[in-house]
């Protein structure tokens, strides 16, 4: 990946009618990046790829390509391939025809577009269905054609939108692993919108996380999984679900319950907040869960639920309040029922403001 950027977005909006899809939005993608667009249905990220594409004119802002104003170039010069969410592929053309088209419109030898699309229909498990029409596949098969035919055209820019949606799980791994693939040998700018957090977190380079038209957040997984910028973030990545509680604050701990959760002082000294309340964000994975109290931080609660998912176990505890606590346990000591005794890792500890939800410490 140079530094070199590939595609900009200044100040893009997007209105219908007076609504705002997106907002002001600024991104930078650079060359040979793979950029996930991760975010709720309804938050934009598809109208953001469409706008790419030149499908849509944004309603303000410009979008380069190369430096260039895209509204001012040619589609055959934006060298790019897109695949849609509902396939968009040819009625009357075989898979082979479908995958080929490009191929044939961009003058690509027939030697090199026969090895192209042979590696491509065994990928994808096509092969036996190259000579069927569109109407006689299923959805996950022409989703299939359609991602196959973007990945033939090896463009400089990719686009897919929600590619693998109606790909069953064993074909999905496989295709994901496939696009990995193709990424690092062709170098592709590749720009992939999902609301699927696991395959965000498996294919990009980096994550924009969308809501309401707006970037909450672009970096890297690591960082956006372990230092969301805010609670929205925080809330949207990881299964199961971050662990929320409020927390208030005293002058050399956070409390919660009258249990202190965090006796760190010389953290919350560098934070200068006021006294009042904060939100904590624990991760299921990083609460410890013991059958006795050894300390004073430790949170009384009562197993309400055991999920065995055989290499880890997810308990549901029961805290006072009716506040529900997320632990993911490896040992299988527990059954619904006991009363056990939970503490939070402290440096894995997130802090939010009370006010506008935002990461004190990123």
């Amino acid at each position: 990946m140079s530094n070199e950027v590939a595609l900009e977005l200044k100040e893009v909006t997007k209105k219908y009618k007076k609504t705002n899809v997106i907002s002001k939005m600024d991104l930078q993608i650079k060359n040979g990046e793979f950029l996930v667009l991760l975010g709720p249905s309804g938050c934009g990220k598809s109208t953001t790829l469409r706008m790419i594409a030149g499908l849509e004119k944004p309603s303000s802002g410009q979008i380069l390509i190369d430096g260039q104003d895209a509204e001012k170039i040619s589609s055959m010069e934006r060298n790019l391939a897109m695949v849609f969410q509902d396939y968009a592929l040819y009625p009357n053309m075989t898979v082979y025809q479908n995958l080929e088209y490009a191929l044939k419109v961009h003058k690509v030898k027939k030697e090199e577009r026969q090895q192209r699309l042979a590696k491509i229909l065994e990928t994808l498990n096509l092969t036996e269905y190259q000579d069927r029409l569109p109407g006689e596949l299923s959805g996950g098969q022409k989703q299939r054609v359609a991602l196959g035919r973007g990945m033939a055209k090896q463009s400089k820019i990719f686009l897919l939108d929600e590619p693998l949606s109606n790909i069953d799980v064993q074909l999905r791994e496989k295709a994901r692993d496939e696009i990995q693939t193709l990424h690092e040998e062709n170098q592709q700018t590749i720009v992939y919108v999902t609301h699927d957090q696991l395959e965000a977190m498996a294919l990009g380079d980096r994550i924009a996380i969308i809501n309401d038209g707006k970037i909450q957040m672009i970096d890297t997984p690591d960082n956006i999984y372990n230092h969301p910028a805010n609670l929205f973030v925080a809330q949207f990545v990881g299964t199961p679900q971050i662990n929320i509680l409020e927390v208030d604050v005293q002058t050399t701990q956070l409390v919660y319950a009258e249990y202190p959760v965090l006796t760190n002082s010389a953290r919350l000294a560098k934070l200068s907040v006021p006294s009042g309340q904060l939100y904590l964000g624990i991760r299921p994975e990083h609460v410890v869960v013991k059958c006795k109290q050894e300390s004073a931080s430790e949170l009384p609660a009562q197993v309400e639920a055991v999920i065995d998912y055989g290499r880890y176990q997810q308990l549901t505890l029961k805290l006072e309040e009716k506040q529900v606590l997320k632990a993911i346990i490896t040992n299988n000591n527990f059954k619904i029922g006991d009363i056990v005794y939970a503490s939070l890792a402290e440096d894995k500890i997130l802090l939010f403001d009370h006010k506008g939800k935002n990461n004190l410490e990123s």
